[in-house]
Protein backbone atom coordinates (compact mmCIF):
# COMPACT_ATOMS: atom_id res chain seq x y z
CA UNK A 1 0.00 0.00 0.00
CA UNK A 2 1.03 3.21 -0.82
CA UNK A 3 2.37 5.53 1.95
CA UNK A 4 1.89 8.83 2.75
CA UNK A 5 2.86 11.64 5.72
CA UNK A 6 0.45 14.74 5.26
CA UNK A 7 2.45 18.05 6.22
CA UNK A 8 -0.31 20.57 7.11
CA UNK A 9 0.12 23.18 10.01
CA UNK A 10 -4.00 23.02 10.76
CA UNK A 11 -4.29 19.63 12.61
CA UNK A 12 -8.53 20.38 11.80
CA UNK A 13 -7.80 20.13 7.77
CA UNK A 14 -4.30 17.42 8.44
CA UNK A 15 -7.14 15.33 10.13
CA UNK A 16 -9.93 15.78 7.28
CA UNK A 17 -7.50 15.12 4.45
CA UNK A 18 -6.12 12.24 6.58
CA UNK A 19 -9.97 10.63 6.61
CA UNK A 20 -10.48 11.40 2.80
CA UNK A 21 -6.90 9.76 1.46
CA UNK A 22 -7.20 6.47 3.85
CA UNK A 23 -11.00 6.06 3.23
CA UNK A 24 -10.23 5.06 -0.71
CA UNK A 25 -8.59 1.79 0.57
CA UNK A 26 -5.32 2.38 -1.23
CA UNK A 27 -3.11 4.67 0.50
CA UNK A 28 -2.01 4.35 4.38
CA UNK A 29 -1.00 7.52 6.19
CA UNK A 30 1.67 7.44 8.43
CA UNK A 31 2.16 10.73 9.69
CA UNK A 32 0.84 13.93 10.30
CA UNK A 33 3.01 16.99 10.80
CA UNK A 34 2.44 20.38 11.36
CA UNK A 35 5.24 22.35 10.50
CA UNK A 36 8.49 21.93 8.49
CA UNK A 37 10.53 21.09 11.33
CA UNK A 38 8.58 18.06 12.43
CA UNK A 39 8.64 17.20 8.72
CA UNK A 40 12.51 17.62 8.20
CA UNK A 41 12.29 15.02 11.84
CA UNK A 42 10.03 12.40 10.55
CA UNK A 43 10.27 12.05 7.08
CA UNK A 44 13.80 9.81 7.20
CA UNK A 45 12.14 7.62 10.13
CA UNK A 46 9.12 7.24 8.31
CA UNK A 47 10.03 6.89 4.70
CA UNK A 48 6.86 7.79 2.87
CA UNK A 49 6.10 7.35 -0.72
CA UNK A 50 4.18 10.53 -0.60
CA UNK A 51 4.63 13.65 0.70
CA UNK A 52 1.05 15.55 0.93
CA UNK A 53 2.66 19.55 1.19
CA UNK A 54 1.12 22.50 2.34
CA UNK A 55 2.99 25.44 1.80
CA UNK A 56 2.87 27.79 4.20
CA UNK A 57 4.01 26.66 7.70
CA UNK A 58 4.83 27.98 11.46
CA UNK A 59 7.92 28.28 11.07
CA UNK A 60 8.70 29.21 7.45
CA UNK A 61 7.71 28.30 3.01
CA UNK A 62 8.08 24.61 2.98
CA UNK A 63 8.84 25.14 -0.74
CA UNK A 64 12.33 25.74 0.83
CA UNK A 65 13.07 22.41 2.06
CA UNK A 66 11.38 20.16 -0.45
CA UNK A 67 15.02 19.47 -2.12
CA UNK A 68 16.98 18.68 0.66
CA UNK A 69 13.57 16.39 1.71
CA UNK A 70 13.86 14.59 -1.88
CA UNK A 71 17.03 14.00 -1.30
CA UNK A 72 16.67 12.73 1.76
CA UNK A 73 14.37 9.95 0.14
CA UNK A 74 15.31 10.43 -3.71
CA UNK A 75 12.29 7.84 -4.69
CA UNK A 76 9.63 10.51 -2.70
CA UNK A 77 6.74 11.69 -4.57
CA UNK A 78 5.53 15.43 -3.58
CA UNK A 79 1.63 16.41 -4.05
CA UNK A 80 1.57 20.17 -2.73
CA UNK A 81 -1.72 20.87 -1.38
CA UNK A 82 -2.04 24.87 -0.65
CA UNK A 83 -4.51 27.84 -0.76
CA UNK A 84 -1.67 30.01 -2.45
CA UNK A 85 -3.00 29.72 -5.58
CA UNK A 86 -0.73 32.39 -7.30
CA UNK A 87 2.07 31.53 -10.68
CA UNK A 88 4.56 32.63 -8.85
CA UNK A 89 4.19 29.91 -6.04
CA UNK A 90 3.17 27.20 -8.47
CA UNK A 91 6.15 27.72 -10.46
CA UNK A 92 8.35 27.57 -7.69
CA UNK A 93 7.28 24.57 -6.74
CA UNK A 94 7.69 22.44 -9.52
CA UNK A 95 11.23 24.25 -9.80
CA UNK A 96 11.85 22.99 -6.15
CA UNK A 97 10.92 19.28 -7.04
CA UNK A 98 7.25 19.12 -6.82
CA UNK A 99 5.75 16.25 -8.79
CA UNK A 100 1.74 18.22 -8.63
CA UNK A 101 -0.12 21.09 -6.97
CA UNK A 102 -3.82 21.19 -6.15
CA UNK A 103 -5.84 24.16 -4.54
CA UNK A 104 -6.89 23.60 -1.41
CA UNK A 105 -10.91 24.44 -3.20
CA UNK A 106 -10.64 22.19 -5.66
CA UNK A 107 -12.96 19.51 -5.45
CA UNK A 108 -12.20 16.29 -3.70
CA UNK A 109 -11.28 14.04 -7.19
CA UNK A 110 -8.32 16.47 -8.01
CA UNK A 111 -6.64 15.38 -4.94
CA UNK A 112 -7.28 11.77 -5.18
CA UNK A 113 -6.17 12.44 -9.38
CA UNK A 114 -3.43 14.33 -7.61
CA UNK A 115 -2.26 11.32 -5.83
CA UNK A 116 -2.70 8.99 -8.68
CA UNK A 117 -0.78 10.88 -11.12
CA UNK A 118 2.41 11.09 -8.56
CA UNK A 119 2.45 7.75 -7.40
CA UNK A 120 2.65 6.51 -10.70
CA UNK A 121 5.70 8.89 -11.77
CA UNK A 122 3.64 11.55 -13.62
CA UNK A 123 3.04 15.01 -13.02
CA UNK A 124 -0.48 16.45 -11.79
CA UNK A 125 -1.78 20.12 -11.80
CA UNK A 126 -5.35 20.58 -10.99
CA UNK A 127 -7.18 22.85 -13.21
CA UNK A 128 -7.37 26.07 -11.25
CA UNK A 129 -3.15 25.95 -10.88
CA UNK A 130 -2.77 24.52 -14.89
CA UNK A 131 -5.14 27.70 -15.76
CA UNK A 132 -3.24 30.44 -13.43
CA UNK A 133 0.07 28.69 -15.07
CA UNK A 134 -1.30 29.24 -18.70
CA UNK A 135 -2.26 33.08 -17.71
CA UNK A 136 1.03 33.83 -16.44
CA UNK A 137 2.36 32.60 -19.83
CA UNK A 138 0.29 34.45 -21.91
CA UNK A 139 0.79 37.59 -20.29
CA UNK A 140 4.41 37.39 -20.79
CA UNK A 141 4.54 36.13 -23.78
CA UNK A 142 2.31 39.65 -24.95
CA UNK A 143 5.94 41.52 -24.35
CA UNK A 144 7.29 42.82 -27.41
CA UNK A 145 10.68 41.80 -28.78
CA UNK A 146 12.39 45.82 -27.74
CA UNK A 147 10.78 45.31 -24.37
CA UNK A 148 12.21 41.63 -23.87
CA UNK A 149 16.26 43.30 -24.85
CA UNK A 150 15.18 46.13 -22.34
CA UNK A 151 14.48 43.71 -19.69
CA UNK A 152 17.58 41.70 -20.59
CA UNK A 153 19.77 44.45 -19.60
CA UNK A 154 17.73 45.19 -16.50
CA UNK A 155 18.06 42.51 -15.13
CA UNK A 156 22.06 42.61 -15.99
CA UNK A 157 22.17 45.29 -13.50
CA UNK A 158 22.78 48.11 -16.68
CA UNK A 159 21.49 51.66 -15.40
CA UNK A 160 18.97 53.82 -18.04
CA UNK A 161 21.56 55.91 -19.36
CA UNK A 162 24.09 52.79 -20.79
CA UNK A 163 20.87 50.82 -21.83
CA UNK A 164 19.68 53.53 -24.05
CA UNK A 165 23.68 53.59 -25.48
CA UNK A 166 23.31 49.69 -25.97
CA UNK A 167 19.72 50.09 -27.69
CA UNK A 168 20.31 53.73 -29.70
CA UNK A 169 17.33 54.74 -27.62
CA UNK A 170 17.04 58.20 -25.88
CA UNK A 171 16.70 57.60 -22.16
CA UNK A 172 13.32 59.18 -22.11
CA UNK A 173 12.45 56.24 -23.96
CA UNK A 174 13.95 53.51 -21.72
CA UNK A 175 12.40 55.20 -19.24
CA UNK A 176 9.19 54.72 -20.72
CA UNK A 177 9.67 51.30 -21.67
CA UNK A 178 10.47 49.88 -17.73
CA UNK A 179 7.43 51.79 -16.88
CA UNK A 180 5.28 50.01 -19.48
CA UNK A 181 7.40 46.36 -17.78
CA UNK A 182 6.75 47.15 -14.69
CA UNK A 183 2.94 47.36 -15.32
CA UNK A 184 3.01 44.13 -17.47
CA UNK A 185 4.69 42.42 -14.72
CA UNK A 186 2.32 43.58 -11.91
CA UNK A 187 5.35 45.08 -9.48
CA UNK A 188 5.90 48.39 -8.61
CA UNK A 189 9.86 48.75 -8.22
CA UNK A 190 12.85 47.23 -10.71
CA UNK A 191 14.27 45.43 -7.69
CA UNK A 192 10.48 43.37 -7.80
CA UNK A 193 10.54 43.15 -11.70
CA UNK A 194 14.23 41.43 -12.12
CA UNK A 195 12.92 38.92 -9.54
CA UNK A 196 9.44 38.45 -11.58
CA UNK A 197 11.65 38.21 -14.76
CA UNK A 198 14.26 35.23 -13.03
CA UNK A 199 11.21 33.55 -11.41
CA UNK A 200 9.85 33.34 -15.07
CA UNK A 201 12.87 32.61 -16.69
CA UNK A 202 12.09 35.52 -19.43
CA UNK A 203 15.68 36.20 -20.03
Amino acid sequence: MTTILIADDHPIVAEGIKNVVQQSGIYHVVGVVHSSAECSSMIGELLPDILLLDVGMPDGNSLDLLPQWKKTIPTLRTLVLSCYGEPTVVQRALDNGADGYVLKDSPTECLMEGLEAVAGGKTYLCPASQEALRMESAHYEALTPREREVLALIVKGLPMKQIADRLCLSFETVHSYTKFLRAKMGVNNTAALVRKALEQRLV
